[in-house]
């Protein structure tokens, strides 16, 4: 199932909250089993430092970078992503800070930070410096005893401090070039992403997060782009339209639509497919077979 973080973060009891303030936040995670090709959203900015074993990421376009103990890196809001966590010596270890993007804008303008036309990385890898290592140990060693509200205040001030840490000892044209390019990004494009990203198990609210908008503006927006229509309808209008299409040009089982067309359950696909187009996805299928061998 597709995970949105770092919201799926506040959902799990294996994740330790170290600080919280909205989608501003640090967890610690620690595993001991391996997780492979697990796929996520980034629906704020992030910084993973690995304490120990190996983190793997691929976005969308086929990027691919690997980062080992002791190394960081920070990836871009609205980032699709798949990874893998491979614990080393029977664990896996790491700290993931979240910045939403008033505390970006707010560290660049405290540094007078210009803005630049370079395009931002999108998996910066970046070593884990003295500085930042003292940060992060002593984050753990204060806010792991406590109860994360207790620290709601400070959440901004400290995220804000390790931002400032992180450009000490990165190089400015890497950490500082790359955020430059973030305060001046333009907003992502709905439409674009909608086409490109109906087919994923995701809900309005988490198309709105991704989309950098209030549910409100979301459906706002969304109506407006997409001629009047609500973007739930859409959602299944155009799913269904792909799954017909996967029936029709390929030997494919429903099961097998179903997962790649993004909905929950066999049941709710086969309703909503029978309502559409007069007949049950099994019997389409047969229907096209007996065509087929004409």
């Amino acid at each position: 199932m597709l995970k949105i973080l770092p919201q799926v973060f506040y959902e799990s009891p294996d994740i330790q909250k170290l600080l919280v303030d909205g989608l501003s936040c640090a967890v610690y995670k620690r595993m001991e089993q391996p997780v492979w090709q697990k796929e996520g959203y980034v629906s704020v900015h992030a910084l993973t430092i690995v304490l120990n074993g190996l983190l793997r990421i691929e976005n969308a376009d086929g990027m691919y970078v690997e980062v080992p103990a002791n190394k960081m890196v920070f990836v871009t809001k609205g980032l699709y992503t798949i990874s893998d966590i491979v614990p080393a010596n029977g664990y896996f270890e790491a700290v993931v800070f979240f910045f939403e993007q008033e505390v970006i804008a707010e560290f660049i303008d405290s540094v007078k930070l210009k803005a630049t036309k370079d395009i931002c990385k999108s998996h910066l890898v970046m070593e884990y410096s003295e500085p930042v290592k003292i940060f992060t140990e002593s984050l753990l060693k204060i806010h792991s005893k406590h109860n994360c509200k207790e620290f709601r205040s400070v959440t901004h001030a400290k995220l804000i401090e390790l931002l400032h840490l992180v450009s000490f000892t990165q190089p400015t044209v890497c950490f500082l070039g790359a955020l430059s390019t973030l305060n001046n990004k333009a907003p992502r494009g709905l439409r674009e992403f909608m086409h490109a990203n109906f087919t994923k198990p995701l809900s309005i609210e988490d198309y709105a997060y991704l989309t950098g908008r209030s549910l409100s503006t979301f459906r706002r927006d969304f109506k407006t782009l997409f001629g009047g229509i609500a973007p739930k309808k859409w959602l299944i209008e155009r799913r269904l339209e792909r799954a017909y299409e996967l029936l029709s040009k390929q030997n494919i089982t429903v099961t097998e639509v179903v997962q790649e067309i993004g909905y929950e359950n066999i049941p709710h696909f086969t309703k909503a497919f029978h309502a559409k187009y007069g007949i049950a996805p099994k019997q389409f299928v047969m229907q096209r077979r007996k065509l087929m061998l004409v």
